[in-house]
């Protein structure tokens, strides 16, 4: 606005006009009369706006600190540069998976809860200031949250011994708030699946390169063989799923990659999970017809040829013993057996979370010091039925709405996971339950969130 003053019947009257310059010749006129600073703290408050403009200024500060050694403070740069990109648009959350990875290759387990804290954080500030909304999932998310601290607090089978048993839940909890911040704020579907299909690529690589052989089977990660397939298997389902359901082939090479690892570690379950995951991405949208012929399809060729079947667990167990696999097979068997004994025993909230190897050692029935290498029957015997119940109710709840383009293939990732789990303890693992935790807090956002597109800051639409 400027002044100008102006003639009426009552004399001089000083009044107030728009000002008519262009910004250009504003701007000059700024520069000509001397008015740097006030430019400057327009600049300021830009990048206020945009707080991604700021991060290449930590650059500088960041470089200092990884040659001088002060990786905690690094990691609260990292921490408070994770959280800026949150607060900069739902896309950041996915900067966890890269860091998920780094801190299985380093055992640094915090710093993938000090990710996933600074995540969380920013979006319950959002929340609460009420530029996101809370969804319907977030009460059971909240409610098996309860249920487990409860179980883990107040354990009916009395105090664990298990060393991990704190870790556990802690990596539980915190999947439990990636989970509530993703279905509040969830990232482009399409960048999601080829961020996981580009790091497990990598991953696999690496393992493959520079990984250690237990018994024959492929180690690395800090994760034994059915955990490190585990954490294979989701990249190998995101990869595949992006060249199938785009067409585009150059994704088989992640995909190949990531198999050539899973084959390396020769876990059973791994290959299952990912053989289910794929199964989603060629039959959902089909015609039901279509789906059940293929099922039956398979079945019948497994039932009249054998030797299929047989060449397929080959190539999955590798030179394994078949003695070795059998015992296997026994002993778990008779684990799934006690675990469904000792949930029927204690049907509301279980023996305590993280109690069943203990208490497994002190049965006459098992004597054995064991988990129960099944999340589904772990949540039932520590936490009780009703947190089992919860649980299936959020996969349910992300899986139950027909899904196409991107959020296809999230679809299969929760499937292929969803299977794995029946033949493991993945889910308190962040190294390996992290892409699932994004994948279903994708699909439990609103509906309306897949079917509008989202450009992200590369351009992916969902």
């Amino acid at each position: 606005m400027i002044k100008k003053s102006v003639i009426s019947a009552h004399g001089h009257d000083i009044i107030a006009v728009p000002d008519r310059q262009s910004p250009r010749r504003r701007a000059g006129a700024m520069r000509r009369g001397g008015t740097t600073t006030e430019a400057r703290a327009a600049s300021l408050r830009r990048a206020a706006a945009r707080p991604s403009s700021l991060l290449p200024l930590s650059a500088p500060v960041v470089a200092f600190l990884v040659v001088d050694r002060s990786w905690p403070v690094v990691g609260a740069v990292a921490m408070l540069a994770l959280g800026v990109l949150t607060v900069c648009g739902p896309a950041g959350v996915l900067a966890v998976i890269p860091v998920s990875l780094l801190a299985g290759l380093s055992g640094a387990t915090s710093v993938t809860l000090g990710a996933i804290a600074a995540v969380t954080m920013v979006v319950a500030v959002q929340l609460v200031a009420g530029t996101r909304t809370p969804r319907p999932a977030h009460l059971w998310i909240a409610l098996l949250g309860l249920l487990v601290l409860l179980a883990y607090v107040l354990p009916a089978g009395g105090p664990g011994t298990a060393p991990d048993r704190f870790s556990d839940l802690i990596g539980l909890l915190a999947g439990l708030g990636l989970l509530a911040a993703v279905a509040a704020s969830p990232p482009p579907a399409g960048l999601m699946a080829r961020v996981v299909a580009l790091a497990g690529a990598v991953a696999a690589g690496w393992v493959l390169a520079a990984g250690q052989r237990e018994g024959g089977r492929l180690v690395g990660f800090a994760q034994n063989p059915n955990f490190l397939g585990a954490l294979l298997a989701l990249p190998f389902v995101a990869a595949a799923g992006l060249a199938l359901r785009h067409r585009r082939p150059a994704w088989l090479v992640p995909a190949g990659v990531c198999v050539a690892a899973m084959a390396a570690t020769q876990s059973r379950g791994a290959f299952v999970s990912a053989a289910a995951g794929v199964a989603v991405v060629l039959l959902q949208g089909r015609r039901r017809g279509i789906q059940v012929a293929v099922v039956a399809t398979a079945v019948v060729l497994g039932t009249v040829f054998p030797t299929a079947i047989d060449t397929v667990e080959h190539v999955a167990v590798g030179d394994r013993p078949a003695a070795e696999l059998s015992q296997n097979s026994s002993v778990r068997e008779h684990v799934a057996w006690y675990s469904a004994k000792v949930a029927a025993e204690h049907p509301l909230r279980g023996i305590g979370y993280g109690v069943f190897p203990s208490y497994a050692e002190n049965s006459p029935q098992l004597g054995i010091y064991i988990a129960t290498h099944n999340d589904y029957l772990r949540l039932a015997a520590e936490t009780g039925i009703p947190a089992l119940i919860v649980f299936l109710v959020l996969i349910w709840l992300g899986m139950k709405s027909p899904a196409s383009g991107e959020a296809a293939v999230q679809r299969a990732m929760v499937a292929a996971y969803a299977v794995g789990m029946l033949f493991a303890n993945p889910l308190a693992n962040l190294v390996v339950s992290t892409p699932f935790w994004l994948a279903l807090g994708c699909l439990l956002a609103a509906p309306a969130s897949r079917e509008h597109p989202i450009t992200s800051a590369l351009g992916v639409k969902t």
